[in-house]
């Protein structure tokens, strides 16, 4: 039988609870961390379904009624993309997790495609989103279109989304800026019906 001296010993045991408590950490980092960021994720995607289905929308159709200018800000990165031709922004992201279906469209009236409808039964914003599957999680994109809304078919009311003067149509800033400028509003006779437009500008 070997006899190790008492102080050998103690540092043996020493560096075998060193070695035990970092691979415990280890594993608690390679277990622990991927969890803790799909839920901090999963918080990060509800805040950016509220904020795309009910504050931005509301903010542009606040704008538009009443004039005057204001901002919207996220504490997410990712990319914004306006489109004139569409009458759409749209802002995309990445997350860890994802809570719409993959490839596809969701929302009422989805995918946008200009489609009118009828005040006081329908929005004028129509509020898209859409996932794909990259690099171990998903891009996820929030599109928001404004569809022209007719009463009796004499008159019909559309919110269009332009970038002001100098504007741009691509950005990652994570504030923009929504307004109305003061010549905003106008109308047109299409065919028999009157229809009156409001320009919101959107700087990126």
């Amino acid at each position: 039988m070997i006899f190790m001296p008492k102080a050998q010993a103690d540092i043996i045991s020493t560096v075998i609870i060193v070695i035990l408590a970092l691979s415990l950490t280890s594993t608690a980092l390679l277990w622990g961390l991927p969890l803790i960021q799909k839920r901090q994720d999963s918080v990060m995607v509800a805040r950016m379904n509220n904020a795309f289905t009910q504050d931005l929308p509301s903010k542009i159709e606040n704008i538009a009624n009443t004039g005057g200018s204001t901002t919207f800000s996220l504490d997410v990165n990712g990319a914004w993309t306006l489109s004139e031709e569409e009458n759409t922004i749209a802002f995309t992201f990445f997350s860890k997790v994802s809570d719409k279906g993959l490839d596809m469209w969701i929302g009422e009236g989805c995918p946008f495609t200009g489609q009118s409808g009828v005040v006081g039964i329908n929005k004028p914003s129509v509020v898209c989103a859409f996932a794909t599957s990259s690099g171990g999680g998903y891009n996820i994109t929030y599109k928001i279109g404004f569809r022209e809304l007719t009463s009796d078919g004499e008159r019909g009311y559309k919110i269009l989304l332009v970038k002001p003067q100098g504007g741009i149509l691509t950005s990652t800033s994570k504030t923009i800026t929504i307004s109305r400028p003061s010549d905003g509003i106008s109308q047109e006779i299409v065919g028999q019906k009157t229809l009156i437009k409001t320009k919101i500008e959107i700087h990126l």
